[in-house]
């Protein structure tokens, strides 16, 4: 009877051990490559929920990053763009932009620093595997460190076996709101101009100037 309680538990530990080993490797091979990209391009497919209304918005569009903060995000109706300095967020239906300063602790939910800052600010944990058009693709629960606890109650990110690719994002935050990122037609090879993060509002746009 001892030995039929005792074996299972000793493999239930030395199988959470593995797991907690393969997190590591994966997010290790995850930081080397992208602490060697310069230009980073995707295309994207966004799913937010809002756990007060419950209501749904998809969105699809462009991310351009280099260097890790330089960053260039288009949706049809928005861009924000940064040249590590200064955010441009233009709103292409009020013809709107706001001009601000980075900040570090804004909330905002930036790819960039999903793609390139969390896996060095959270814990992680595998939570499981799947395929992918044929490949295989490490799940990874990110969870914040005790002194980096962030806006998120949740993140996990979805790592492609070999490329070592981010190929999906999912943020819950404190309210319970959940955003999805797909990843895809990742670049890593095309030099990006630095012309792409910078911005001239147009005389005919509504400025509104918040760095002061």
């Amino acid at each position: 009877m001892r030995k039929t309680i005792f074996v299972p538990v000793l493999l239930i530990v030395s199988f959470s051990l593995l797991l907690a080993m393969d997190a590591k490797d994966v997010i290790k091979k995850v930081q080397k490559k992208y602490d060697h990209i310069k230009n980073f391009q995707a295309t994207f497919e966004k799913i937010e929920t809002f756990q007060l209304t419950g209501s749904r918005e998809k969105s699809a569009g462009k991310l351009f990053i280099k260097n890790g903060k330089k960053y260039r995000f288009e949706t049809e109706d928005q861009w924000v763009i940064s040249d590590g300095k200064t955010v441009w967020t233009f709103n292409r239906i009020n013809n709107q932009v706001l001009i601000d300063k980075v900040r570090k602790n804004s909330g905002a939910l930036l790819p960039r620093d999903i793609l390139f800052k969390y896996p060095k600010t959270h814990f992680a944990t595998l939570v499981g595997q799947e395929k992918r058009d044929g490949k295989k693709v490490y799940i990874i629960k990110l969870e914040p460190k005790e002194d980096n606890q962030g806006y998120f109650s949740s993140v996990k990110i979805w790592v492609e076996d070999r490329s070592w690719n981010i190929v999906k994002i999912e943020v819950t935050d404190l309210n319970g709101n959940k955003s999805i990122f797909e990843l895809s037609k990742i670049d890593t090879k095309s030099t990006i101009p630095d012309s792409l993060f910078t911005f001239t509002p147009q005389p005919d746009m509504n400025v509104v100037d918040m760095r002061e």
